[in-house]
């Protein structure tokens, strides 16, 4: 999933600037005469260390807090993408280690009805109301009944079968007894892989398919 919303990016990012940025500094201040040395040294840690620092939270922003399950599809939402007030109204906070896995209810309430086609005109929808989460098992039947057939999807993507096959293999399924729905993050659209009898979340395929 990190690799679908860009967060190893951000991850070797971080990791560079420990990398590179430290060490390249200290080498071209670095001279055992200079009457400053200490000094010098010092203001390289502190900014080695903010850069870090900045970085971590931008990962953190950044991180996946929820898998919502909207009934025919999926949705990653983005600790960024949660704003203060729909946590206040869910009077809950964004899980820390996640993501969390969840089910969408429709809103009925006219305010979140608006609120939610608002938000799907910039991309966004229900599922980044905390408030209209309900418990992932509670959709399982309207989830099943919209789940996608893997060997139609092979036929759609004959160049990706064999590595679609491998994944499957490598989380204890096929094409028989998994299936899937679409969940769209940042312009592709990947499987969200399902148990086909019991709507068991498998994970996210990440391969970008042509649908």
């Amino acid at each position: 999933m990190l690799s679908a919303i860009g967060g190893y990016e951000i991850f070797f990012l971080i990791v560079g600037i420990d990398v590179v940025l430290g060490p390249a500094l200290t080498l071209v201040v670095f001279n055992p005469k200079k009457k400053w040395l200490v000094l010098d040294l010092a203001v390289i840690a502190i900014v080695q260390i903010s850069a870090f620092l900045y970085g971590v939270s931008t990962l953190l922003e950044a991180r996946p807090a929820y898998i919502a399950a909207l009934g025919k599809s999926f949705q990653v939402i983005q600790a960024s993408e949660i704003t203060d007030t729909n946590l206040n109204k869910a009077k809950t906070t964004l899980p820390l280690w996640g993501p969390k896995l969840v089910s969408v209810k429709e809103p009925t309430e006219f305010a979140d009805v608006s609120a939610a086609q608002a938000m799907e005109s910039v991309g966004g929808g229900k599922g980044h109301m905390p408030h209209l989460h309900i418990p992932y098992a509670d959709m399982k039947d309207e989830i099943l009944k919209n789940a996608l057939d893997f060997e139609a999807l092979e036929k759609d993507n004959a160049d990706k079968k064999s590595e679609i096959q491998a994944w499957l293999k490598s989380n204890g399924c096929d094409e028989k007894t998994c299936k899937y729905q679409p969940i769209k993050i940042r312009v592709s659209t990947f499987p969200a892989v399902i148990d086909a009898k019991t709507a068991a979340y498998k994970g996210i395929m990440p391969i970008a398919l042509k649908l």
